[in-house]
């Protein structure tokens, strides 16, 4: 859960919410609307003659009751769903729970209520086939700032939970036709006294498909919580979007069962449990065969010119075509000690590819340019390439703007000595046109690829005084949009004309995958097809990727959102992936870690993948992905290094047939072709394309 976040406390009723903090059910019950039958948790069943909607879910006993076996170790419960419930987890070999909140899914649900302006609520027919039957449709009506702005809450009254009590929460969940969009929803759980924290373990956030689907959600408390102070919910506030929520349930296996052991994420084929859903690795390793292989073939032949049969062949790889690459901390890079030693080591073992952190930006260039102009020596002099990380950015507090452009933006910035400014629109265009073509010939063909604009759709800043604004939090432009302004496009038509042929021009931004949240991944687009469309066009889009628990993307979600932007005809970049949540279990990063770098390396539009940073003590919130204080290795630097060294690295060797010629397939990069006959030997260094490769090599 992001810092800050004031969902925690019970919300007090108001005049606003049509249902405010009443249960669920019984808000819709009192209007008229609460259609959907199922067991009331008491032990009452309905009449036979009740239409559920649903499957047969229970045999009629001998006294005209509803019965319901049992399974093992669980306890008698009267409602059909729960008896199935517990049925599936034993078959799992889980040892017998608890249900929270109620023994019925209707009274479960009742439990729960949703309390937003932004939110309305309506009851909805699950339909046929389902093993539950009690549902409710949230429609969030209008753009939300947090996720947690719209929240759907249960509170527990009747218990309290310890530290290390494991529970799993199920619920499904379906996406109508009449949503705004996919919609999306973040699976929380948390106490009054740890507001900053979220015990869900995995699977914290999804966007469920158009049919229902049963998501299973493992918890482990890291703390003791009262009755009445903890709770369970769902964050929906991910802007305009209809989703509905059915088949919910809560289990406390206290002690008794690890975290690991329990079911996560969706049951493949939907709420029912089918299992006819697709692998989403075997997926991923299919799009890597078709998308990063290639066909590498060796012909050698003699002094004269003939096929030699039975030639050794050694193909060894010694790079990789796809960028893999990290932020550098420049001062520390040149640091000669030896803190600084392992630093260098590291980055030039692990990485293909590097970005300054900082001293490319506008005012670090400009009053420390030696740092900059050192750090570049140092990642070109090692046979890196280099990303150009930025030209503008407006984040005056991040000290990337020059002070005289802050005075002339009417910013007060007392931190640096400005503190009389006075807005000056003329001023800060001429000062912004005239660096960035500066900034792009100073070190001409030395760096690939530029990030002309830096996180614009949040930071307008520069645009905004450009255009006769205060680039102040409470200015805004009344009759331009920043994304589709003018002088952006003059930026990056500067940008081209001053760029070596070749230079790749880029954006980047934040919240456009991570999340997701759908306003800024709109304007974004936006952004992207306005460059697109302009007089420099447009290379290359940024995805910032910048990661808790709360907001772990699933495979099938990454894909969703590469495929939305490769859609403008752009190559892709993941820019600045980090995974900081000191309440992120190391291993569960690793898993994610695992997942999310599989699944962009996977798609033909992404080009690049750059981790924020390798170490703790020099990462921006202290938790870089792969090393700890003291260069401790995490578990996600394991799972790096056995895909891009070992499960993505191609070593083969073989025998030339009767033809003189070798064949095999490899991943696209640098190889070192080497053919032996008799002692001699012969080598050629070559670059395996998408297209294939043929070496030809003669022995003298």
């Amino acid at each position: 859960m992001p810092a800050g976040d004031p969902s925690g406390s019970d919300s007090t009723d108001s005049d606003g919410p049509s249902v405010g903090r009443r249960p669920l059910l019984g808000a819709l019950a009192a209007v008229g609307l609460a259609g959907c039958p199922g067991q009331s948790g008491d032990g009452e069943t309905d009449s036979p003659d009740d239409e559920s909607g649903g499957t047969d879910r229970a045999t009629d006993g001998a006294d005209g009751t509803t019965a319901q076996t049992a399974a093992d170790g669980w306890p008698d419960v009267a409602d059909p769903y729960y008896g199935r419930l517990a049925a599936d987890l034993g078959d799992m070999d889980l040892p017998a729970g608890e249900f929270v909140y109620a023994d019925g899914e209707a009274a479960t649900l009742d439990a729960f209520a949703v309390d937003s302006e932004a939110a309305d609520t309506s009851s909805v027919s699950v339909g046929d086939g389902e093993p539950f039957s009690s549902a409710v449709r949230v429609h969030v009506t209008e753009e939300t700032e947090n996720p947690w702005d719209v929240t759907m809450k249960g509170t527990v009254t009747d218990r309290s939970v310890a530290e290390g009590d494991v529970l799993l929460g199920v619920v499904a969940l379906r996406s109508p036709a009449s949503s705004e969009s996919t919609p999306t929803a973040q699976f929380v759980a948390k106490d009054e006294d740890n507001l900053d924290t979220n015990v869900v373990r995995s699977t914290p956030q999804v966007q469920p498909p158009a049919e229902w689907t049963r998501y299973y959600v493992p918890m482990r408390f890291d703390y003791d919580a009262d009755p009445g102070t903890w709770w369970v919910e769902l964050f929906l506030g991910y802007g305009p979007q209809t989703i509905d929520v059915g088949g919910v349930a809560l289990i406390d296996f206290g002690g008794r069962v690890s975290v690991d052991e329990l079911p996560s994420g969706p049951v493949d084929g939907g709420a029912t449990g089918s299992d006819d859903g697709t692998d989403w690795e075997v997926a991923a390793d299919e799009r890597i065969r078709e998308h990063r292989t290639s066909d590498l073939t060796v012909e050698v032949t003699d002094a004269d010119g003939n096929p030699v049969d039975g030639a050794s062949v050694d193909v060894a790889m010694r790079e990789h075509e796809f960028g893999f690459g990290t932020a550098i901390n420049a001062g520390h890079l040149l640091e000669e000690t030896a803190d600084g030693d392992p630093y260098r080591e590291h980055v030039t073992d692990l990485f293909n590819l590097a970005v300054l952190g900082n001293h490319h930006k506008w005012r670090f260039w400009e009053e420390n340019r030696e740092t900059a102009d050192g750090a570049t020596e140092w990642v070109l002099d090692q046979g890196l390439d280099l990303r150009g990380h930025v030209c503008l950015w407006a984040n005056v507090s991040a000290w990337a703007v020059p002070p005289d452009v802050v005075r002339a933006m009417g910013v007060e910035w007392e931190d640096n000595g400005v503190t009389d400014p006075a807005l000056d629109p003329d001023y800060v265009r001429e000062r912004t046109m005239e660096h960035v073509p500066a900034i792009i010939e100073y070190y001409g063909d030395d760096i690939t690829e530029w990030e002309v604009a830096n996180e614009v759709t949040h930071e307008p800043g520069l645009i905004k005084a450009a255009n006769g604004v205060k680039a102040t939090d409470d200015a805004s432009l009344d009759d331009l949009d920043p994304v589709e302004a003018p002088i952006l496009a003059d930026w990056y038509a500067a940008a081209r004309e001053a760029a070596p042929d070749g230079t790749l021009l880029a954006v980047n931004d934040y919240n456009t995958l991570a999340g997701p949240y759908e306003s800024t991944r709109a304007d974004y687009e936006r952004q992207i097809e306005f460059l697109a469309d302009s007089e420099a066009g447009l290379d290359a889009v940024g995805l910032q990727c910048h990661f808790d628990q709360g907001s772990a993307l699933t495979p099938e979600q990454v894909l969703e959102g590469l495929d939305r932007y490769a859609g403008h005809d752009v190559r892709l970049r993941i820019t600045e992936f980090d995974m900081a949540d000191d309440g992120w279990d190391e291993e569960d990063k690793a898993t994610f870690f695992r997942e999310f770098l599989k699944t962009v390396f996977s798609h033909p539009a992404v080009d690049d993948f750059l981790v924020w940073g390798i170490l703790d003590t020099l990462h921006w919130r202290d938790d870089a992905p792969f090393f700890a204080e003291g260069w401790e290795e995490k578990p996600a630097l394991a799972e790096y290094r056995d895909l891009v060294f070992d499960e993505w690295w191609t070593e083969a060797s073989g025998e030339t047939d009767a033809d003189g010629s070798y064949a095999t397939t490899g991943f696209t990069g640098e190889y070192e072709v080497t053919a032996t006959v008799d002692g001699e030997e012969v080598s050629e260094r070559v670059t395996l394309g998408d297209g294939g490769t043929t070496v030809e090599l003669a022995l003298q």
